[in-house]
């Protein structure tokens, strides 16, 4: 299309908006689109002119001629952007001269935010009261665990001519004492570590060494980093068991059929966890391409003993929450068949000076 001055005039004018903006023509095909737009759908502003608008914006409305001079406006729109993330817009639609041109006017309301912000406050206080319950009962369980066991060393050095009691005594040694570590997983880790400025990559490449080596041959990983991610404070240790419960669960659901792990690192800005909203959160998403967690058990998964694995302890994803947790952050999943992702939010603090 010919820039005309008047063209020039507007493209610097809608340019200059923080509103996402696409100007439709009357063949119904994308005439212009301003760079808040771009970024928002991650497409290139000129090879995008002359596309037709539906290939950007499938499924909003069948026909811009539909509704004629009347605004529109489609609320809880969502869309899958070329990252495989998912995003939720408010669009108002209307006709709209440009130039001289007859056309419609797009513009794009980003409510992603919002809907993460409730979604998130509500998770967070589900998954505190869940926490306290469960901590609560393992503390209940621990201690008559630890009578038990006491009791079965006693009649250990009492029998400990009699093979057969000792046989039957050492077998209710053992589970006691697997029931213990079954309970210390349900408290989580221990707050003993001093925390220390890492990078996240360093965390991550350490997952994958040790992991590795148990990988089929059909499942590949790709690692897209943002080399610009500021060190985090952390516990090194407790995260690396929290990234290894993530990419081992990744691992183990496409174990069948094979596919592609990506891991994923960026920066996010005005980033609220909880009630507190942060200048700036590390976010690692972990993407496989396996057959997604049950809608049934979906929204329980962050629960102790909850499993969608037939040989799962439902361990695996609480234990990292909590891990995350504790280091101020939140672990969010979205999961459909063929695409699970569990993003893990970490604010960055300063270390000690």
């Amino acid at each position: 299309m010919r820039l005309t001055s008047q063209w020039r005039d507007w493209s610097e004018l809608l340019d200059g908006l923080a509103t996402a903006v696409i100007w439709v023509d009357g063949q119904q095909r994308i005439g212009y689109m301003n760079i808040a737009a771009a970024e928002l759908l991650q497409v290139s502003t000129r090879r995008i002119v002359g596309v037709p608008w539906k290939a950007v914006l499938p499924g909003l409305v069948e026909d811009l001629t539909s509704f004629g001079e009347q605004r529109l406006t489609v609320h809880e729109y969502s869309l899958q952007l070329p990252d495989l993330q998912r995003l939720r817009l408010s669009c108002t639609l209307s006709s709209y001269e440009l130039g001289d041109q007859q056309g419609w006017l797009i513009e794009l309301f980003n409510t992603e935010r919002h809907h993460r912000i409730v979604e998130e406050d509500e998770r967070w206080h589900q998954y505190e009261a869940g926490n306290l319950l469960v901590k609560t009962l393992a503390h209940e369980v621990k201690n008559p665990l630890a009578g038990i066991y006491g009791a079965t060393q006693l009649l250990q050095k009492r029998f400990y001519q009699d093979t057969k009691a000792l046989s039957f005594l050492d077998v209710i040694a053992k589970e006691v004492q697997r029931l213990k570590n079954l309970v210390d997983s349900m408290l989580g880790p221990k707050q003993t570590a001093e925390k220390q400025l890492h990078n996240l990559h360093d965390v991550i490449r350490h997952v994958l060494s040790v992991i590795r080596p148990a990988f089929p041959p059909n499942i590949q990983v790709m690692l897209d980093y943002d080399p610009s991610i500021p060190d985090v404070l952390m516990d090194f240790e407790a995260l690396v068991q929290a990234f290894l419960n993530l990419i081992k669960n990744a691992m183990q659901a496409m174990e069948n059929h094979g596919g592609l792990i990506t891991i994923r690192t960026r920066v996010e800005r005005k980033f609220t966890l909880g009630t507190q909203t942060f200048p700036l959160v590390a976010v690692v998403s972990i993407h496989d391409e396996g057959e997604g967690i049950p809608k049934e058990v979906f929204d329980s998964i962050f629960y102790p003993m909850v499993s969608s694995k037939k040989e799962g302890t439902g361990l695996g994803l609480p234990v990292s929450q909590n891990i995350v947790r504790q280091h101020g952050g939140l672990i969010v999943a979205e999961s459909e068949p063929g695409h699970t992702v569990f993003h893990v939010y970490l604010p960055f603090e300063r270390g000690p000076s």
